[in-house]
């Protein structure tokens, strides 16, 4: 199935440039000058005079008998002289291969067209200014016709749009005018009709390859479709059934019989059975955390393909969030977290910058959760109607959302990963910083996950499955903290720093050295400046580094983006060797640090980053 997606992608691209060809061409013939684009900008419609001495006339049957081998004899005239046409091999069509004779009707001689004779019959069909520049004898094919398959006379005109004439060299016959409008034309009839090869028609062998690849993407997206279809992707929760599946644990200890919904994915539905698989990317395919063995005979997804080797896909491996129960009769649990299922109640939202809020949550009916600074939990979002833009916006906000168009939608259940931003030592609430995720256009929806639960009202549940803790500080380590994020990657690395004033409040001894440094576009992306500026400012072992993007012209803080701060501050901290790394931010922030700091000897160690992308 992977090859058929990408090479049912390639047949899309080369299918949709060719469509926009067509419509670029289309809109070109509807605005078009039919005279200028035929050629006909300076071809004369005046008639020749004709004088014909029918005493002088040699009669046709003298001439067939004195030309053997012709077909038929047809009385033509050349500047208004008379002339017999032998016609020796007959095309269908006149520009198709024909063989002529041409003969003097008053002498019964034969004529040749010479350059002499092609120039004075291209003149009487010349009516624009310029003289003639020069004459040209040319064999199949023309560049300007190339349905002509006979030899022909090129007539070149000196004038603003180089017209050139073509006389046929046998018969006299005019083929056609050509100038640079006619020129510029027959590309776009290039375009339209894909005659990239000039055969001058649309019966050509590019037209029929491009048959045979659009038959092949309706085939292939067919197909598609079909397997998208059976593997649950369409499927109508009404419609769902039940499939029974046997477990088994790690070490291959069986777990009993679960039933499972085809409806949804074995990493959601397992978690309806309190098992919870880890999975940091949502159930995206991206991580490939969430690893099950199954049937060998199950089809490999592209996503399978990318986190097992070929021994492993043989064995059965594959990822759960990528299969559905009917392709399952047992499964081995090859990592199962200790994660429970939750239900969390809203207590508070606010926006702390115009593009993200801040969440708080209580668990309803039950304790408070106890966990690790930098642990997200996973929360499912159910079926729903969605809205492009959140309800609720503050008046000072709502400027910055002007250009986001407005789109109603609805989504399918699906689940999100969100970091929290507290500390469990600090408060009962669990606070989160959601950015809403926009939408270029309304082909494509926005962020479901962040969408949903931005605009959920005070008081409404959802249920999640966590904690989990993958980004933690090292615990009973002295060395200096550094921070670096950006955007939302805001929200474990606050709960790292808040987490570590905490520690040493409990313990009674001094914090440890963090340096912060936090990027953004503008000051109103800054989330939580005032808090750490006064922070910094009280606690000597605390050091923020805001920085700007795309600053306004008062901000008198650091330009730029965050690594780049801090390539110009790490020799100023300490020593390479007590520093501790924290990461949390776009895949181009991070990466690019990482390589940074590797060049600068730092050991992988001592190198942590919360990938959220």
């Amino acid at each position: 199935m992977p090859w058929l997606r990408k090479i049912h992608k390639w047949a899309s691209v080369i299918v949709g440039v060719q469509f926009l060809l067509w419509l670029l061409s289309g809109i070109y013939f509807n605005i078009m000058d039919n005279t200028e684009a035929a050629g006909h900008t300076y071809l004369s419609h005046e008639h020749q005079e004709i004088n014909i001495d029918s005493k002088r006339l040699v009669e046709p049957r003298d001439v067939l008998n004195g030309f053997k081998a012709s077909i038929s004899i047809t009385p033509t005239y050349l500047l208004g002289e008379p002339y017999y046409l032998l016609t020796h091999k007959k095309g269908l069509y006149k520009n198709f291969e024909n063989r002529y004779t041409l003969v003097d009707a008053y002498t019964g001689a034969q004529v040749s067209i010479d350059k002499a004779f092609a120039g004075k019959l291209a003149k009487l069909s010349y009516s624009g200014p310029g003289e003639i520049s020069s004459i040209k004898f040319l064999q199949r094919p023309l560049d300007d016709f190339s349905k002509q398959k006979n030899s022909t006379w090129q007539v070149n005109f000196s004038n603003d749009i180089n017209t050139s004439i073509y006389i046929e060299s046998e018969s006299g016959r005019l083929v056609g005018h050509s100038d640079d409008h006619k020129r510029f034309a027959d590309i776009f009839f290039m375009l339209h009709f894909m005659d990239y090869g000039n055969e001058g028609s649309f019966n050509n062998i590019q037209i029929i390859l491009f048959a045979f690849v659009t038959l092949w993407l309706s085939l292939t997206g067919l197909i598609w479709t079909v397997d998208l279809g059976l593997r649950g992707q369409y499927k109508i929760k009404f419609f769902a059934k039940q499939q029974k599946i046997k477990l088994f644990d790690k070490h291959q200890k069986s777990m009993g019989y679960i039933k499972l919904s085809t409806h949804s994915n074995l990493l959601d539905s397992l978690i309806d059975h309190d098992i919870a698989l880890p999975s940091s990317c949502g159930g995206g395919g991206t991580c490939g955390r969430c690893k099950v063995m199954i049937s060998p005979h199950v089809k490999v997804t592209s996503a399978d393909y990318q986190h097992f080797d070929d021994k492993e896909l043989q064995q059965g491996y594959r990822l759960a969030c990528q299969h559905f129960s009917n392709d399952v009769e047992h499964m081995t649990l090859i990592d199962v977290t200790d994660a429970e299922k939750h239900t969390l109640e809203l207590t508070g939202s606010r926006f702390i910058s115009p593009m993200i809020k801040e969440l708080r949550f209580k668990v309803k009916n039950g304790p408070a959760l106890s966990y690790k600074a930098g642990a997200f939990l996973r929360f499912l979002i159910p079926a729903a109607k969605g809205c492009s833009i959140p309800l609720n916006i503050p008046e000072h906000l709502k400027p910055h959302w002007h250009h986001i168009e407005h789109l109603e939608y609805e989504h399918l259940a699906c689940t999100r990963n969100y970091s929290l931003a507290e500390s469990s030592l600090c408060t009962d609430e669990l606070v989160f910083t959601i950015k809403i995720q926009t939408a270029p256009d309304h082909k494509i929806l926005p962020g479901v996950g962040s969408s949903y639960l931005c605009n959920l009202n005070k008081g409404k549940c959802i249920d999640v499955i966590g904690p989990f803790e993958e980004f933690f500080a090292k615990p009973k380590s002295d060395k200096t903290m550094v921070l670096l994020g950006a955007g939302s990657g805001m929200a474990p690395l606050k709960s790292l720093l808040v987490d570590q004033l905490a520690q040493s409040r409990l313990k009674g001894a001094p914090t440890r050295n963090i340096h912060f440094f936090y990027g953004a576009r503008t000051e109103t992306d800054l989330l939580y400046a005032d808090e750490f500026y006064q922070l910094a400012k009280s606690n000597k072992y605390f050091n923020y580094y805001p920085t700007l993007s795309q600053p306004h012209e008062d901000w008198l803080g650091s330009t730029g983006y965050a690594q780049q701060i801090l390539k110009m501050n790490l020799n100023n901290i300490d020593n390479i060797d007590n520093l501790e790394f924290y990461l949390c931010g776009p895949n181009e922030m991070m990466s690019q640090t990482i390589e940074f700091l590797q060049a600068k000897g730092v050991k992988d160690s001592a190198i942590a980053f919360d990938d959220f992308s």
